[in-house]
């Protein structure tokens, strides 16, 4: 799924690399990746009769998270897993998060847990990628000034860059385990938002920075941006998870699966320069 996405065109790519027989699913045609051994099916999670063709006689199913209203958006994964249940898929690998718990402060945490109890419900074997925050999208945290703000506090992440997810992601779909796994996937290392802007203002060469502020300050600007509640919520909830220290935990996983350590800021940045532009005056 996902398959003109970021991280979904990334694992279809790698796939297609290893010459897997694959199906895209899009909701798109046209924006479908052209692919040798591809077959390319139009289908969309809130519509389950897509979902059954798109589905349909698979061995293992690469399901991505979508963005929508939390709640209403684990339903739609819903919609996805019971398709694979249906096909009987042998192998299901999602798009999760790390810290994804009840009680996390960050609303899309909550929402991939019950996501994640929707998936074990199914009963199609399953790993779950718990991902961090992505490496590639830091310099979109930063305003027009240069700063991130945001009630992170001195909390970390563990920034993974979306290649190393894609990588453990083609892994598993390729040689799944046997049994359902819930899977940590960060970076090499932990670090707060101003060790984090720090770090970007060396590689973009302008001085960047971090400036903390509370859950009230955040609402009343995020609020004038036309953005809904929910997404505001989100928005603050990200920054508060940090500052709980839900996300600072790194992991040995793309290591230990893909045998290449995961890709630092410097080794990301410094390869795809490209994705600074944004930071520059």
């Amino acid at each position: 799924t996902g398959a003109s996405g970021n991280l979904g065109g990334r694992v279809a790519d790698l796939l297609s690399e290893k010459e897997q027989s694959l199906r895209l699913m899009v909701r798109d045609m046209n924006e479908a990746p052209q692919l040798p051994k591809a077959e390319v099916v139009e289908a969309n999670y809130d519509d389950p009769d897509s979902l059954d063709h798109a589905f349909s006689g698979i061995d293992a199913a690469f399901v991505v998270s979508v963005h929508a209203k939390p709640m209403e958006r684990a339903l739609l994964h819903k919609n996805a897993f019971d398709a694979a249940a249906r096909a009987e898929v042998k192998h299901l690998v999602y798009t999760s998060f790390q810290g994804a718990s009840p009680t996390s402060k960050f609303p899309f945490a909550r929402d991939h847990h019950q996501s994640e109890q929707y998936l074990q419900a199914s009963r199609v074997p399953f790993t779950s990628l718990r991902n961090n925050f992505y490496l590639d999208l830091i310099p979109e945290f930063f305003n027009e000034d240069g700063f991130i703000l945001g009630p992170a506090a001195d909390g970390a992440l563990a920034w993974v860059a979306r290649d190393d997810i894609a990588r453990v992601a083609a892994a598993k779909l390729v040689a799944p385990l046997g049994q359902n796994e819930i899977l940590d996937v960060t970076g090499p290392e932990a670090l707060t938002m101003a060790e984090t802007a720090e770090r970007i203002s060396a590689l973009a060469g302008r001085e960047l920075h971090y400036r903390p502020e509370s859950v009230e300050e955040g609402r009343k600007w995020r609020s004038t941006l036309g953005a809904p509640d929910w997404e505001v919520d989100a928005w603050l909830g990200s920054y508060e998870a940090a500052a709980a220290g839900e996300l600072a935990q790194t992991s040995e996983t793309v290591l230990r699966i893909t045998g290449r350590h995961p890709l630092s800021i410097e080794a990301f940045f410094s390869a795809n320069p490209h994705w600074l532009d944004s930071l520059q005056v």
